[in-house]
Formats: structure tokens, sequence, C-alpha cells
């Protein structure tokens, strides 16, 4: 029944038979949003009734679909989609929600699974991965490099995948603020990490004992165009041809500069969240007050990339600014009545849109690149290595911090769910190098797609039997 309604609605977008339906134009991009959020619509109604995860449901439909070479034109995942229209909301409501009382109660933990499981996922995900990165994929000079740089992108637990799945499960309160907690400030630390390494991978370098990297006064690899700028969360990469050499690069200077970036990106999102508070209280008024919180979640994250700092880490402290101050005052309850529900139907539908495209991106990579064998080994391999990676930081620290039990370790676990910022990062390795295709992208691109469907597919479908097999209580000092 679902089949053939999903095929009869896609066949409406057919930009082919119709040129009006083009999704380079505007009547064909709000078709094809109205398209992605009727199958949104229909999926979840059906997971509601069926009780099942809608994030799942939402990639599984988007799989079938692909396997059908019926996803629509225009559908394509890419980093500008994931950090300029999807992240900012989805943050944004994160932190309007946080439980501040609880996180400052819970901050050591945090902490630890924020950067110690960050840098050990890589290092560990790093050391599998070497041994299936053959010479005609990256040159052996540098690949430990590429295998730690591989590791940081599937390092972040994004809050775009957890989210939505531990919001529908009861967890004691000391569990769900790590989770949550993680999964909102990681993500900085990988993004930064990442970008450190890529520097070190895709530009001239010049090693003068502190940096990272082999030391040579040769580019490893030259792009074969003047010049390639990403700006993403504040980590501002250049590749000029000829114009990088001898470049260092310095793992503290890139420690400097995140914590530079990182600071100025909270003084931002502060001052530009205590204004909108001020606007709310004087405007006093419900329709303007989500108007205000809109503007101010993606204007936090537009207004951080122009000072080229974290546009996260100014998104998140906007939020809990607008949550702690504006709902401390008489009308409390008429905010919440407002912008909670509002913010709800926002998050559903970013969540809906990002889930169906990473489904549509089989039909983009090629269904037979992901049944490749040694890409199916080199996805189960970093899958595992990431679980024992989470494991070796998890369970101690519960033990030492005394925070949680074994069991809210076992969740805390398996909470390490790899969405849309990871994928966001593979796309921004180049597509050509020297003028031929980056055999490297060619490799990592269907590896790291089958990670995150792994981690979507297995965690997320088996999180709530596995809590009620745990007997896992809710009341936090039984965690």
């Amino acid at each position: 029944m679902i089949g053939p309604l999903l095929h009869g609605i896609l066949a409406l977008s057919d930009g082919a038979k119709n040129p009006r339906l083009n999704p380079d134009t505007i009547t064909g991009s709000v078709t094809l949003f109205t398209l992605l959020m009727a199958i949104a619509v229909i999926v979840g109604v059906v997971t509601k009734k069926l009780k099942l995860p809608y994030t799942v449901a939402l990639v599984l439909a988007g799989l079938f679909i692909a396997i059908m070479k019926q996803a629509p034109s225009g559908t394509e995942l890419s980093p500008d989609l994931v950090f300029f229209i999807i992240l900012p909301p989805v943050l944004f409501r994160a932190g309007l929600l946080i439980d501040v009382e609880n996180l400052k109660r819970h901050w050591v933990p945090v902490a630890v699974m924020t950067c110690v499981g960050t840098l050990l996922t890589t290092f560990v995900v790093g050391l599998v991965l070497r041994w299936f990165l053959s010479p005609d994929i990256i040159s052996s000079n540098v690949v430990w490099v590429a295998a730690f740089m591989i590791g940081a992108m599937v390092s972040p637990t994004d809050p775009v995948s957890v989210m939505p799945i531990i919001r529908s499960i009861p967890l004691p309160k000391p569990v769900r603020t790590v989770i949550e907690g993680e999964s909102l400030f990681n993500d900085g630390i990988a993004v930064v990490l990442f970008f450190i390494l890529y520097g070190a991978l895709f530009m001239p370098i010049q090693s003068t004992g502190g940096g990272l990297g082999p030391n040579q006064s040769q580019p490893v690899i030259t792009a074969d165009t003047a010049e390639h700028r990403h700006t993403i969360q504040g980590t501002d990469v250049s590749m000029s041809h000829g114009q990088k050499h001898g470049a260092v690069v310095d793992i503290w200077a890139g420690i400097l500069k995140f914590l530079g970036h990182t600071g100025i990106g909270l003084c931002i999102g502060a001052i530009m969240g205590w204004g909108a508070v001020c606007l709310m209280r004087w405007a006093n008024d419900p329709v303007l007050e989500n108007t205000i919180t809109v503007v101010l979640a993606y204007g936090a994250f537009l207004v951080s990339d122009i000072w080229h700092v974290s546009g996260v880490a100014s998104v998140i402290v906007a939020g809990i600014f607008v949550g702690v101050l504006r709902w401390s005052k008489d009308n409390a309850k008429e905010s919440e009545r407002t912008i909670i529900p509002f913010w709800e139907s926002i998050d559903y539908i970013m969540n809906s849109l990002i889930f169906l495209i990473v489904g549509f991106e089989l039909q983009f990579i090629g269904v037979d690149q992901l049944l490749d064998s040694t890409v199916i080994m080199a996805s189960i391999a970093i899958f595992l290595a990431m679980q024992v990676a989470r494991a070796i930081v998890v369970y101690p620290s519960g033990y030492l911090l005394g925070t949680w039990s074994p069991r809210g370790g076992t969740v805390i676990m398996w909470s390490g769910l790899r969405g849309c910022v990871t994928l966001a990062l593979v796309l921004v390795l180049p597509d050509n190098i020297d003028g031929s295709p980056d055999q490297l992208k060619q490799f990592v691109l269907p590896v790291v797609f089958g990670v995150v469907l792994l981690t979507l597919i297995l965690q997320a479908t088996t999180m709530r039997p596995m809590i009620s097999l745990l007997g896992l209580p809710t009341d936090p000092k039984d965690a």
C-alpha cells in the first residue's frame, strides 16, 4: 500500500516531464519541499501507529525510494544544507529546552565524554581504518594522517540523530543529560580536529617539530583549482595552489584557535540571546516571540560564520539564554505553550528532511559501491571500533565519577549514533585532485555512509528494547 502511494507521489516531481518542477526553480523547490514533507507525514503516521522510531523509518523509506531509483533530483546531501539549514534550528531547540541545572550538576561527565570520547574514537578508528587504506587510495607517506582524519570525521555523535530517539524513551536524568550534552558539544571538537588533519593532508606541509604530518617541502596533494575555501562551524580552511608552500600545521595552534573560536562564538550567542530576550519582553506577543527565536537561531549561526568562529557554540548558548531568561518572567506558562510546540514542529520538519535525504543519498552514491566487500568490511570494522572506544570511556567514567551504573553506561555507549554531521564532513573532501578523481573520497564516502546506516538501523531500533531488558530505572538515584 505504502509503496505504490510513495511511487505515485514521486511521479508528481518528475522534472523531466514537467520543467516547472525543476528543483533549480522556485516552483520546483516548493514542490520538492512539499513532496518530502508528504512522504514524512505518511511515514510519521504509519510509524506512530506501529510505535516505531520515525527517524529510522524515514531513512528506510528513503533507501527504498533510492533503490527504486526514484529519489527526486535536487535532494543530494551537501555540507551547506547540513550546517546552514538543518543544524541551527536543531541546536537552538536543544539549547532552548535543555535542563541547565542538571547540566551544571553533571558537567564533568559531559566534558569527559565530549573531549576524551571524541579524541579516543578518532585514535581507535584511525588505527583500524589504516589497514583498509591501500597505496592506490592514498599515498603511504600520509596514510596515517588520512586514517585519523576519517576517525575524526566519524567521532561526533550527531544531535540530529540522537535527540529524537532519547526524547521518546524514559531515562534517568544523569544519563539523559550526558547523552544530550555530548551530542551538542562534541561535534565542535570533532570538526576542528577534522580540519586540522584535513589541512595536513590537502595543503602543502612543512613540519617544525610540533606540527602534524610529514616533514617535507613539497605539497602532499595539490588541488587542481586556484583556491578552495570551506568555512564551517568557525573553522576556516583554505587550499591555495602554490601559496601554502611552507605552511606550518601545529596541533597546539589548532587547539588554541579552537578555544578562541569557541569563546568568541559563546560571546556572540550570549549577546544575541540577551538582545532577543529583551525584544521578546518588550513585544510580549507570542507570534513575535516565535519569529524572534527563528531569527536568533539562524542569525547567531550566520553572524558567527561571518566572523569565522563557532556557530554551534553561538546557537546553543543563544537557545539556553532564551530558555533560562525568557521563561522566568510572569508569562512563562504562556511562552512555553507557544514557543515549545512551535519549535517541536520545526524540529520535526528538519529531522524529516535530513533523514529522508540520508536515505536518498544511496541513489547518488550507488548501490554497487555500498555492497562492495571491502566497503562492507571497512564499515563494520569502523562501527565495532567506535563501540570499543566508547566503552573504554563510558564504563571507567561511570565507575570513577559515580554518575551512572553499568546499566546506565550501556545505554550511553549504545546511544552514539552518527548522522548528518559525519556525512557533511565526508562531502567536504575534494572530488578531484590534480584533475583526477579523488580515490580517497570515492572509497570513504560509501564506507562512512555504511557506518551511519549501521548506527541508525542497529542502534536506534534496539534502544527501547535494550532499556526494557536492562530494567533501567528512571529515578536518578538508582542510575
